[in-house]
């Protein structure tokens, strides 16, 4: 029995041929991924496609309904079978007359006319499919989504763009009906203990709660988390749709999860003053924050409260808000004090103090950006963090001791290509910079620190963090760099993680805690294929979050173009300046092209960009002027001139003064002049 049509199927529609049916005809599905189901489609001859259509090929037709059949009149061939069909969204444009679609993409610098205009606007945003020949391609509407809106658009634009899965199946759907039923029977008991969650103030599923008491030589500390296993069973249709996906993605409108909002901001929530299934690691450490013992445990709890960071960092300031005065004494004060001590071992294993930005984009009721703020990482942030890496490296530790399959967190060295681009930067600090089989996290925490009053600035940072090897999900443990770290897993959050989910799984086999352990089948070589997929699925998660936000904050500063603004350059190429407007996080480019005339060389390690005759040198870190002269929402690009800080103007606008003092260009033809006068006298 077929599934059902979860959408009434468009007039224009992309379709592929499937077969044939019983009485001889062509017979097609939908191509298009949002349409979810089956539908009987019979595709009628269109004589004018040469050769005609096989199985295999995609084209675009007109759909005419009858009844719960379809017929399709073929318009056009869009890709023949085994072929790569090739599909973009844009932004229609009219010029001349004529309609054409601009690529919603900063790579694509072609536009392509559009072969029929019936019912488009200017400013549409279009799905369309190519065909033809690559110097003469044309372009068909598959779908108009109306005038662009980056809310409607993101579908499209980001969640097909990154093949992000964001359909319930049908099957999904129907076995959420018959989820287990979690008993307290053989579960620890700690409803009366005063757990408390510590998130975001928009956060909606909270999937780790946090206790802790003071001893007389340290603290005893409770990290617990939702049991997602208990829900989520190895081969079940949940379990192969969160695989599928790997891990939730938030993005500014909207968040695609990992599991159905049933189980994340339901039963898998710790949702206070309700009773929920639980692993809980119970660890206790010593005053310096050394981990003395550890133990877990499923177990059912109930929240005491739900706090928030800033909620949590006012109180530590002085000003309790009366949600938290309840648990602030006997709960947070605690919680303080034990991340103090876990701090302390943190800097003595020589974690990269490595702080990132990080920015907020907040959306109006209307979808529209009302803000965009860096969000602070206050002590209430830490506190937390100190805590989940805590308990993940318990849990590593634990397991070790088994002979199980075991997805470690890992982090490597830097590549030693990369490496070798700091030590010019090193020797202009007085400091020797190691090779790469003895660097520490020490060495790149050094120079992060000197740069701090450093002519280098703030670039420093942004160095360092490109400079890092990308963490992996393996079951080969290679320690993990960053933090310092030789043992470390993700057991924290397994609502938005498939890796941690695996880890729970291990626990509950490895500990013999009941049912939703990891099954018999699970291997090291199956374990390889399966961190490759996640980090694929993550790396896709964190490029459709950037993605979506630079074309939010373009929209947002689009207001501002011809205004001047202090921005900090963030990357230096043979393409110009990539820089940052520092309180927006907006970032765009100035070309090359547009800076002062003048020959210009990038200086070993893609430090500096310095002009051969004016003397102009523009540094990494380093905090320019700049005027926003362009600005595409639907691509997220924006693009700045350089302004003489000095002056107020770009260099293309200043004139001669009175005073003598000569333009850029009479500057670069005399210092020319110069050059060649000391070049002829050497000779």
């Amino acid at each position: 029995m077929g599934k059902k049509q979860s959408h009434k199927l468009p007039e224009v529609c992309l379709l592929k041929i499937s077969g044939r049916g019983r009485e001889g005809d062509l017979t097609a599905v939908v191509a298009e991924k949002k349409f979810v189901g089956e539908y009987k489609i019979f595709v009628a001859e269109n004589r004018k496609i040469k050769p005609a259509l096989s199985e295999g090929d995609e084209f675009l037709a007109r759909l005419r309904r009858k009844g719960d059949v379809y017929w399709a009149k073929p318009m056009v061939r869009t890709s023949v079978a085994g072929a790569a069909n090739e599909t973009l969204c844009g932004v229609v444009e009219k010029r001349n007359g004529q309609y054409y679609v601009r690529a919603a993409e900063k790579n694509a610098h072609k536009d392509y006319l559009l072969e029929k205009s019936k019912g488009l606007k200017e400013g549409d945003f279009v799905k369309v499919s190519l065909s033809g020949e690559r110097r003469f391609r044309q372009a068909f509407v598959v779908e108009n989504m109306g005038a662009f809106d980056l809310n409607k658009a993101t579908t499209s634009l980001i969640l097909d763009k990154y093949d992000i899965p964001h359909v319930w199946d049908e099957k999904i759907v129907r076995e959420l009906k018959s989820l287990p039923h979690f008993s307290k029977d053989g579960r620890l008991d700690l409803t009366q203990v005063p757990l408390v969650t510590i998130d975001g103030d928009d956060s909606k599923d909270f999937d780790d709660a946090v206790w802790a008491e003071q001893t007389g030589g340290g603290f005893n500390l409770i990290v617990a988390i939702a049991d997602v296993a208990f829900y989520v069973r190895s081969g079940s249709e949940l379990d192969r749709e969160a695989y599928r996906r790997g891990n939730s993605v938030y993005l500014p409108n909207m968040v695609v999860p990992m599991l159905p909002e049933k189980l994340s901001n339901d039963l898998c929530s710790l949702n206070p003053q309700q009773e929920r299934p639980c692993l809980a690691c119970l660890m206790r450490i010593d005053n310096e924050g050394n981990l003395l013992t550890a133990e877990f445990k499923r177990a059912v709890m109930k929240s005491a409260a739900r706090l928030t960071y800033g909620e949590v960092q006012q109180a530590l300031n002085g000003n309790k808000s009366a949600n938290i005065t309840p648990v602030f004494q006997s709960v947070v004060q605690p919680l303080y004090l034990a991340y103090q001590a876990l701090d302390k071992a943190k800097k003595r294993r020589g974690a990269l103090e490595l702080e990132v930005p990080e920015y907020k984009i907040k959306l109006d009721k209307n979808g529209k950006v009302a803000a965009i703020v860096e969000e602070e990482e206050t002590d209430a942030n830490k506190m937390i963090e100190a805590f989940m890496v805590a308990a993940n490296v318990a849990t590593a530790q634990i397991l070790e001791k088994f002979k199980l399959p075991i997805m470690f967190r890992v982090h490597d060295k830097p590549p030693a290509e990369k490496a070798t681009e700091f030590k010019p930067l090193a020797a202009s600090m007085g400091m020797k910079f190691p090779d790469i089989s003895a660097l520490k996290t020490s060495h790149l925490n050094k120079l992060l620190l000197q740069s701090s009053e450093d002519k280098w600035g703030g670039g420093i940072g942004m160095m360092i963090l490109r400079l890092q090897a990308q963490a992996q999900y393996s079951p080969n443990n290679i320690g993990h760099f960053g933090l310092a770290l030789k043992d470390y897993v993700h057991f924290t959050s397994p609502i938005r993680r498939y890796a941690d989910l695996l880890i729970h799984r291990a626990l509950i086999r490895a500990l013999d805690m009941g049912a939703g352990g990891l099954e018999n089948e699970a291997t090291k070589e199956l374990f390889i294929d399966i961190g490759k997929h996640l980090v694929e699925t993550e790396r896709k998660a964190v490029s459709a979050e950037r993605d979506l936000a630079s074309r939010f904050t373009a929209e947002y500063v689009q207001p501002c173009i011809g205004q001047d603004f202090d921005v900090r350059i963030v990357g230096i190429t043979t393409a110009g300046l990539f820089v940052r407007i520092d309180c927006l996080g907006a970032e765009g480019l100035i070309p090359l092209s547009t800076l002062p005339d003048d020959d210009y060389d990038i200086a070993e390690g893609n430090l500096a960009l310095e002009g051969t005759y004016s003397g102009l040198v523009f540094e990494m870190g380093e905090i320019i002027q700049a005027r926003l002269t362009e600005v595409v929402p639907a691509t997220g690009s924006m693009t700045f001139k350089y302004v003489d800080k000095e002056d107020g103007v770009d260099y293309y606008e200043k004139k001669s003064r009175k005073t003598g003092r000569r333009t850029m260009k009479e500057k670069t033809k005399h210092s020319s002049k110069k050059m060649k006068r000391k070049a002829k006298k050497h000779a």
